[in-house]
């Protein structure tokens, strides 16, 4: 306990001894469709990365507004122009050169997905050549993943949702999602989770991140960072994990 209440006063000695440098330093904050961490319903933001984000924006005196962009158009904006913030996002080695990262906000075991009418068995990557088309988010860490391996039975989408739809109807073979995104992708779209099956081929563990541009000095991030410690430290993070996550 004596720990944790530490970690708290720490966080919150950082955040207030940077404030008054900062207190003009605004971001445009840009994320993607991806439930239940982020989505938008009637014009209003919500999900667990959002409401995250939202309690470091208030904890900083940030205005709370945000954009939706597909995947890859919002990680170009945040490699290449000033002053974004892009979330979720997830951390890759190539990245680095680009980005400057706060988090982790979440972590997640991606697997593959296939209708579950496809008779094929798919335990290990070379099963994945079975596979005539998989759908992956453009750009995102499915799709460079995959390619490094060097697969070319890959069908780049917009987004995730277009993926499963296309899955859902039998248009696609197969799709690697997020455990967690894929029951509540599925919801939100109206599909039938009973037509999307899970296979054993668990491809990595996708380790997500609030994003931010590389031009942000290291005190910004440092302070976003810091806002996050102390919502894990106090227990605001695991209230908001059990109500979107595990509830």
């Amino acid at each position: 306990m004596r720990g944790r209440w530490y970690q708290v006063l720490l966080a919150t000695t950082i955040i207030h001894l940077s404030a008054s440098a900062n207190a003009q330093l605004t971001h445009r904050f840009i994320t993607h469709y991806i439930p239940p961490f982020t989505y938008e319903e009637e014009g209003e933001f919500h999900g667990f990365a959002i409401d995250i984000v939202k309690e470091m924006m208030r904890e900083l005196g940030h205005p709370v507004e945000f954009e939706m962009f597909p995947f890859s158009r919002g990680l170009l904006k945040v490699q290449t122009a000033p002053n974004i913030a892009f979330f979720i996002v997830a951390w890759r080695e190539e990245r680095d050169k680009t980005i400057k990262w706060v988090g982790p906000l979440i972590t997640s075991g991606v697997y593959m997905y296939i209708h579950k009418g496809n008779p094929a068995s798919i335990r290990t990557l070379e099963d994945l050549h079975k596979l005539p088309f998989i759908g992956v988010g453009r750009g995102n860490s499915d799709h460079t993943y995959l390619e490094e391996l060097g697969f070319t039975n890959i069908y780049p989408t917009n987004d995730h949702l277009i993926s499963l739809q296309m899955l859902a109807s039998d248009r696609l073979d197969g799709t690697p999602m997020s455990e967690l995104v894929m029951p509540e992708l599925a919801k939100k779209a109206k599909i039938d989770v009973t037509e999307i099956k899970k296979t054993e081929l668990k491809l990595y563990d996708s380790t997500l991140y609030l994003g931010f541009s590389l031009s942000t000095s290291d005190e910004e991030v440092e302070r976003w960072q810091a806002a996050l410690d102390k919502m894990k430290a106090d227990g605001r993070y695991q209230e908001l994990y059990r109500r979107y996550v595990h509830h």
